[in-house]
């Protein structure tokens, strides 16, 4: 299973609704995992510091030598629309990112800088200092491949080697048993990271070519890790919210999120989840 980045489909939608973009600052799930989704509804987007000090799970955690947030310490990456938007996934996080993953949409009025505690490669990426309150957050922006996509078939791994580490995974599933509140089998996953590992050991640079090797795993096993972890995933949130075979969409809207879910279409953008009042 490898990632969608379904740029070309939405470029026309982009380019119309240009002033909808540049209302927001938007923080990327890159991962998709709902339970992070779910974190950043409840407490906001979170640093490190933050996250150790609520001692929440650390599912945000994409280094796992040292479980160091992307987002850094103290500091949140964001994304901007580009000034002159190129389309290109080389050197925009809002092409790479934003139009592959679910995304949160934050309110301009925060402040920013371009720096933040890592060098960034791309030119349309900010950071902001602290955390960012649930209250600051203006809505989600949900890519339509993405929407009626079945559980099963979502990947929720990052493209990053990094989170194809034994000690990655295990604090993935130590994560899903706190969440779900039940124990998880998780042979099967780890048989998985063995294939993975054992194709991986055969690349000079393998952190430049994950995609590669997860098509090699699935070529050699007729399922890559994602697939077994998607299937995983299913299974568990099938079993939370009552309704099999759950789309992406399904769970995120068991969620209740408390701001308004857009689709990005390839014609345009429509409200799909309308905000709730607090009750």
């Amino acid at each position: 299973m490898i990632k969608e980045h379904p740029v070309e489909h939405y470029i026309h939608s982009v380019k119309i609704n240009e002033s909808f973009f540049q209302k927001y600052y938007f923080h990327a799930v890159l991962d998709l995992n709902l339970i992070k989704v779910d974190s950043i509804l409840k407490n906001g987007i979170l640093t490190k510091n933050e996250i150790e000090q609520q001692k929440l799970p650390s599912i945000y955690t994409h280094d796992a030598r040292d479980f160091d947030s992307k987002n850094g310490t103290q500091f949140v990456s964001l994304t901007r629309y580009p000034d002159e938007i190129a389309f290109s996934a080389l050197f925009e996080s809002f092409t790479l990112h934003t139009l592959s993953s679910l995304s949160f949409m934050v309110d301009k009025e925060i402040p920013i800088s371009k720096v933040g505690e890592r060098e960034t490669f791309f030119d349309d990426e900010v950071f902001h200092k602290g955390g960012i309150a649930s209250t600051e957050l203006r809505g989600i922006l949900l890519p339509e491949h993405l929407t009626c996509k079945p559980i099963r078939q979502v990947p929720f791994l990052a493209n990053d080697l990094s989170c194809y580490t034994k000690t990655y995974l295990l604090n993935l599933i130590d994560c899903l048993e706190r969440y779900f509140g039940k124990k998880i089998a998780k042979e099967t996953l780890l048989e998985s990271y063995r294939q993975l590992w054992d194709i991986l050991e055969e690349y000079e640079n393998p952190d430049r070519w994950i995609s590669s090797i997860l098509e090699s795993q699935q070529k050699k096993y007729g399922k890559d890790i994602r697939d077994i972890l998607s299937l995983l995933l299913e299974d568990l949130w099938a079993n939370h919210i009552g309704k099999a075979n759950p789309t992406y969409f399904d769970v995120l809207e068991s969620l209740h999120p408390n701001i308004p879910v857009y689709e990005l279409q390839k014609e345009g953008i429509q409200p799909i989840l309308v905000k709730r009042n607090h009750e």
